[in-house]
């Protein structure tokens, strides 16, 4: 499971989880689960959601996706700073 507590960017966030080989599930506080590459729904409360502190929750199903959400979570506070600027 990922944390994730910026996403500065939704629209290259989503293209990384098209680019995933296995699923990419969005957890729900009700610990229930959406898949972000096939449900439409999921995909637009993530463009509006605001991770607060505890960031939103993430499963990948194939751990070979890993390396790029890593470096994705690497990046995004560097992305967020020049945004502001």
């Amino acid at each position: 499971m990922l944390t994730m507590t910026l996403l500065p960017d939704r629209e290259e966030f989503l293209e990384l989880v098209d680019r995933s080989r296995g699923g990419v599930l969005l957890q729900l506080p009700d610990q229930t689960t959406c898949d972000l590459k096939h449900d439409p729904a999921a995909r637009q409360m993530l463009r509006l959601l605001e991770p607060g502190p505890e960031g939103i929750t993430l499963r990948l199903t194939n751990p070979e996706d890993l390396p790029a959400y890593l470096h994705y979570m690497m990046e995004a506070p560097l992305q967020a700073e020049k945004d502001r600027r």
